[in-house]
């Protein structure tokens, strides 16, 4: 971010939506949720002045004083108050018919709270400036694994990005995935987008044409005419570990042999929670020789996961925390045999958001999806790890 630059609030913006949460003295649009009236929204940061609160989709602006107040850093919504909050009964609900159910403790006792995909509608975002009273995670610059991608961005060279992970790294929960305003795209085209906005680059997508893989632009995306980026993403939902092994040869391996490949993303994690850490270092092991195995070249990036709902009592959140550790245990290994392999920490970012803000106030679907705010954090983490910028 330079000296010129203005944050855009009422729509969708890439150079707003990328300004690092962990710098600076402000913080444009993030996510709370109320539930209930009474309900106080704790922010990332003890904020001193509001900028702004608006509707999920941006579109309506609220009234401090009137709708909204802020009191100790948090804020607290007023009696004759128009903003969307969820009122606990529905928050607060079992329904035996649901399958995915959330169980939580609440004044001692096991109760069901609301999973949607479309929670983001009861959430609202908030602009505010703060004196930094406490540093939120930085994440670390491993730029010099990847040098060699940007030498070729620096070169104007072309080159492909492929992602491949579970629904977070498909995109679920992003509002342009639900057809909804904003429209933030998903975390690994923002990623993509603001890397080639940086290189004047044109970004050229790949539509896996495979089952259960998300959708991508017909039109390649021109930001300069500098290079080329090709962007693939086979990222399929639910998927574990093991289901990116035994699929790697439909899913990864044509798109490598047809287009190359100079950086690859592998973000698996979040649907395994059962598993040991010990046992997902192996299964993570078997993807990155496969991976490897076919680009020898490639520079990657081990994505360890956010963390799911930390208030579940019924078997999300599970081991999700203790995988990053020996993902840098991985790295370590394949970086001695002489691989560019790196990992990107949002676990520990998650981590530390959870320090101050509460799961529902960034999450997708109250379970293990980010919202448009969580996602952007996504991107941040892995361009801030990648270009060290």
């Amino acid at each position: 971010m330079n000296n010129e630059f203005k944050p855009v609030l009422g729509r969708y913006d890439l150079d707003t939506w990328m300004a690092p949460v962990w710098k600076g003295t402000e913080v444009y649009n993030e996510s709370v949720m109320f539930v209930g009236i009474g309900d106080k929204a704790p922010l990332l940061y003890p904020a001193d002045k509001i900028i702004s609160v608006r509707s999920f989709d941006l579109k309506t602006e609220y009234v401090e004083g009137k709708d909204y107040v802020l009191k100790d850093g948090r804020l607290e919504l007023t009696e004759g108050t128009s903003i969307t909050y969820i009122p606990e009964d529905v928050y607060y609900s079992d329904n035996p018919e649901f399958p995915f159910q959330v169980k939580v403790m609440r004044d001692g006792v096991e109760t069901s709270i609301r999973f949607s995909e479309l929670i983001c509608k009861y959430q609202v975002f908030v602009t505010y400036t703060h004196k930094c009273g406490r540093k939120v995670f930085t994440p670390k610059n491993e730029s010099e694994k990847f040098a060699k991608l940007l030498k070729k961005l620096e070169n104007g060279e072309d080159v492909t990005l492929v992602f491949y992970g579970d629904s977070i790294t498909f995109g679920a929960s992003a509002t342009d995935m639900l057809g909804l305003d904003p429209h933030t795209p998903i975390w690994a085209k923002m990623f993509t987008h603001f890397l080639a906005k940086k290189y004047g680059y044109t970004v050229k997508y790949v539509a896996p044409d495979l089952p259960s893989t998300g959708e991508v632009p017909s039109e390649p995306l021109v930001f300069g005419t500098n290079g080329t980026i090709t962007y693939i993403n086979p990222a399929v939902g639910g998927w574990r570990v093991v289901d990116g092994i035994e699929k790697f040869d439909t899913y990864v391996k044509p798109f490598v042999e047809e287009y190359g490949c100079d950086f690859l993303l592998l973000a698996y994690g979040m649907n395994d929670g059962g598993n040991t850490p010990e046992t997902e270092k192996e299964l993570q092991r078997q993807l990155i020789d496969l991976c490897f195995g076919i680009a020898p070249d490639a520079e990657m990036l081990l994505l360890a996961t956010m963390v799911p709902n930390n208030e579940s009592v019924n078997g999300w959140y599970a081991n999700q925390h203790l995988y990053e550790p020996v993902f840098y245990e991985l790295a370590e290994e394949y970086t001695a045999l002489g691989k560019h392999i790196a990992v990107g920490q949002m676990t520990t970012m998650s981590l530390s958001v959870l320090e101050t803000k509460r799961f529902r106030d960034y999450t997708g679907n109250n379970i293990n999806h980010p919202n448009d705010f969580m996602a952007r954090i996504y991107a941040q983490v892995v361009y801030s790890t990648v270009t060290g910028d």
